[in-house]
């Protein structure tokens, strides 16, 4: 009896191990956060963690309780670990962020602590899964998860079309589209595995089918052209290998005996009508969405499932790559620095996309983009772990494959759905979740090898050596410790960011009170670069709503912006040295002391300068940055550089149209009339539909004496916002000395009837006009004095704006 319950306890450890890895992985899958407040990805990412620490503690606990480890093939499961080396050996000596480098932001995929989790799951997978009640368990597991996944987003999308605000279509209950088309093409391809190497119920057949066929519907919908590439180029393979694999001579003698035999045979191995069928029926699916984008992308529109996938292009992405090898061949510029570099080196030519104002984190593929962030030594390590995986791959496939059928399709099935989700990361953006099933179907495929002909499994009886179990059960002593203290470090940086996604919604609500107040939360568990940008981005608008108070005392006023700018730039001084290659933290000091500008403050203008010039050279090509600058000048009252600087900002993006706009005005202060026309102008090619453009072009056209330009531009203003005030008034001036009194009384008119107090203003003005007469100074038409920014009264019932000069 005890010799029963001492083994007992370690195979149910065992087997809390295996359900503790299936848990894991489904969880961080198909987890759904209801609430806002909550960060979708870290929850994500904590879950792998912290599933990952707690598989690895039942682990320990089951082999000290057996008193033996058994270990799998270890060439290839040491090969996961290639990338972490290399990742650790960047952050090391690439001179990046030690914190951004491990940490990122929320545990990112291109970090060490990310790349860290995957091996550790990858590895736990092929130490823990090694019996064949294991490997079942978790693909039933995961069959039952995919099967829910499918009937989930099919329910979406078919309750998405008939009440689009309860929910919509284009949700995704796994993350990204492009993720979930990731998961429904692997889906598919196991479904034609499962069909193809092995015999299954007709329930389960029909399950597969069916689950494959909603599948192949989603894909359609989804429209993603890397996954149909590779779903087809896995059912090709499928197709080829079931025909290669036929009996001999089978198909030779077309009489009717042979096709009864091949109706009789459906189901097996290498034999029937049905493996082949599948396959190409798949295959055939794929290319006709492949070649026919259109028709993908118009079923897509007729579900309102409007999937918009933004990434550098290879192109790009090898330009950032050049630009870091020649300066950081080894290291490369260290984890979590693509985007830092991609703000660099990017083309200005993109300026002119509607994607301008995107920072970029990554390049055209995870892998790619870790190419960039570790150097040579990641490429080395990135063509360690592939080219090891395929090479143990098609050795054990070809050579060496497992007698047992079930071990044959495990073994299968783990390796193509690793090379399917290697090749996802290597031509697109898998989220975490995704790249980690990457590494634990390499780990899974790993354990298989052990199956293979002529292999063994060995291992280490470390309880009838005390001198190689003392060693064994102090590391893994070592180990237990060491993952309950990342528990606590994973839990910390979790609250942290639940913080400041608190923060994050706050600030978006205009409740500066509880944004400081959660960002502060947030820095207590954790330091980062994001929450003090947020405590600095609250102090901003403080500032702006001190200076704006009429209710305030002067002394009190003055006390709190003081101490609200000294909080500010404390905050974004940090934030500059936790992250300093980050522009918008530089943005932020910036633009907190720009504010003090106006307030003659000693220092505060070469201080906001010297801060926008280091955002300027880490993100050269952003005009956002010289505009700032301009404003920057206007408040310091330097028009000369203040103009030269927008023009800096035009030349970055020709259609700048807030840019063009404020040249514009400094052109009229200057009173160059011409090239303040010109420049209204440009912008209101730009902008049509602008009524502030509008009103400015038709303002300096009435200074040019271009009268009917100065009619068709306030016209347009008025036509598109037509409680503009101002506008009307102006309009009303130009009609008037045209001798078009008709017109101007109509303009008036519309003006008195937006309320009591204009109808009062403007009676004098109505009454001349009715007598045909203009009662319009003869300066108002004339080149302005000041710039015309002040936009005029827009809502019915208040007053008209007073007209520029008067």
């Amino acid at each position: 009896m005890p010799p029963q319950q001492s083994v007992r306890a370690p195979r149910s450890l065992e087997r809390f191990g295996v359900w503790a890895l299936i848990a894991t992985l489904i969880a961080a899958l198909v987890i759904v956060i209801p609430f806002g407040s909550v960060p979708f990805a870290a929850t994500k990412t904590f879950v792998l963690g912290a599933g990952a620490l707690i598989t690895l503690a039942l682990y320990i606990l089951a082999r000290l309780s057996r008193g033996n480890v058994i270990l799998p093939p270890m060439l290839l499961v040491g090969a996961l670990w290639l990338p972490v080396v290399a990742y650790a050996l960047s952050m090391l000596f690439s001179g990046a962020s030690g914190g951004m480098a491990l940490w990122g932001s929320a545990l990112e995929p291109d970090t060490v602590g990310f790349m860290l989790v995957a091996a550790f799951l990858g590895t736990l997978a092929a130490f823990t899964v090694r019996r064949a009640e294991q490997f079942r368990a978790f693909l039933t597991a995961a069959a039952y998860a995919f099967g829910a996944v499918v009937v989930v987003q099919a329910l979406i999308i078919i309750v998405g079309q008939f009440a689009p605000n309860t929910v919509s279509p284009a949700l995704s209950i796994v993350g990204s589209s492009s993720d979930l088309a990731l998961i429904l093409g692997l889906g598919v391809v196991v479904s034609l595995i499962t069909l193809r190497l092995i015999e299954v119920s007709s329930r389960t057949r029909l399950c597969l089918i069916i689950a494959g066929a909603v599948s192949l519907v989603l894909l359609a919908a989804l429209n993603n052209s890397l996954v149909w590439v590779l779903v087809a180029l896995i059912s090709l393979g499928l197709f080829v290998e079931a025909v290669m694999r036929r009996a001999p001579g089978q198909g030779t003698e077309l009489d009717l005996e042979d096709t009864e035999v091949v109706g009789e045979s459906d189901g097996s191995m290498g034999h029937g009508a049905r493996p082949l069928t599948f396959p190409l029926i798949v295959l055939a699916i794929s290319l006709f969405f492949l070649i026919g984008g259109t028709l993908g992308g118009a079923f897509a529109n007729a579900l309102h499932i409007n999937v918009l996938d933004v990434r550098p292009s290879w192109s790009s992405t090898w330009n950032v790559a050049s630009h870091v090898y020649g300066s950081s061949p080894i290291f490369g510029s260290g984890p979590g620095t693509f985007g830092s570099e991609w703000l660099k080196y990017r083309d200005a030519s993109l300026n002119s996309t509607v994607f301008w104002s995107i920072d970029f984190t990554s390049g055209i593929g995870f892998i790619p983009t870790s190419l960039v962030s570790t150097g040579i030594l990641g490429l080395l390590a990135w063509l360690g772990l592939l080219g090891l995986f395929l090479w143990v791959g098609f050795r054990q496939l070809l050579t060496r494959a497992p007698e047992d059928r079930f071990m044959n399709f495990v073994s299968v099935l783990s390796f193509v759905s690793a090379a399917y989700l290697f090749a996802g990361a290597l031509f697109g953006l898998p989220s975490s979740e995704v790249l980690v099933l990457a590494f634990v179907f390499t780990g899974l495929f790993a354990s298989t090898v052990r199956y293979g002909a002529g292999k063994t499994q060995w291992g280490i009886a470390f309880a009838r050596s005390p001198r190689v179990g003392f060693v064994i059960v102090f590391s893994l002593t070592l180990l237990l410790l060491a993952s309950v203290a990342a528990a606590y470090a994973l839990v910390e940086r979790y609250v942290a960011n639940v913080d400041l996604a608190q923060a994050n919604a706050a600030l978006s609500a205009g409740n500066l009170t509880t944004a400081a107040s959660a960002a502060q939360n947030s820095l207590a568990f954790a330091q980062s670069a994001t929450a003090y940008q947020i405590e600095a981005t609250v102090a901003s608008a403080q500032l702006g709503q001190i200076a704006a108070s009429t209710t305030m005392a002067a002394a009190d006023a003055q006390k709190a912006f003081q101490a609200a700018l000294s909080n500010g730039i404390n905050a974004a001084l940090t934030a500059t040295q936790i992250a300093p290659n980050d522009y918008q933290n530089w943005l932020a000091l910036g633009g907190l002391y720009a504010q003090a500008v106006p307030l003659k403050v000693q220092g505060a203008y070469d201080s906001a300068k010297t801060a926008y010039q280091k955002a300027e050279a880490l993100a050269p090509t952003n005009p956002q940055i010289p505009y700032a600058l301009a404003q920057l000048d206007i408040a310091n009252k330097d028009t000369k550089s203040a103009e030269a600087d927008l023009q800096k900002a035009i030349s970055l993006k020709q259609d700048y149209t807030a840019a063009i706009y404020l040249l514009s005005e400094l052109y009229v202060q200057d009173g160059n009339l011409k090239d303040a026309l010109t420049s209204a102008k440009a912008a209101a090619y730009f902008t049509p539909s602008d009524p502030n453009v509008l009103f400015q072009v038709g303002v300096l056209s009435a200074a040019s004496n271009d009268l009917p330009t100065a009619v068709s531009a306030l016209s347009a203003a008025v036509s598109v916002n037509p409680q503009f005030a101002n506008a009307r008034y102006f309009l009303a001036a130009v009609y008037a000395k045209q001798g078009d009194y008709t017109d101007a009384v109509t303009q008036v008119q519309a003006i008195s009837a937006m309320s009591a107090d204009n109808a009062k203003a403007v009676a004098s003005t109505l009454a001349s006009l009715q007598a045909n007469k203009n009662p319009f100074p003869a300066n108002l038409l004339a080149a302005p004095t000041a710039p015309t920014t002040q936009a005029p009264s827009t809502a019915a019932g208040s007053p008209a704006a007073t007209p520029a000069g008067q």
